[in-house]
């Protein structure tokens, strides 16, 4: 995130924000369950990709 801003007399002043909201949180969360739904298919040679419980259990985990 990126903010912009102006002191004067010691008040600070924002002028401007942008940033990406999900960057960080959604996008890591995601790359967290992708990585162990392969690490659990290198395991145990089976893919839960499909199973929309072990996904929810495990999306809460990653959490």
């Amino acid at each position: 995130d990126v903010s912009i801003l102006t002191i004067e007399d010691g008040i600070f002043e924002v002028k401007a924000t942008a940033g990406d909201t999900h960057l960080g949180g959604e996008d890591f969360d995601n790359r967290m369950v992708n990585h162990f739904v392969e690490e659990f298919k290198r395991k145990h040679k089976k893919d839960i990709s499909q199973n929309k419980r072990a996904l929810r259990r495990l999306r809460t985990a990653c959490e």
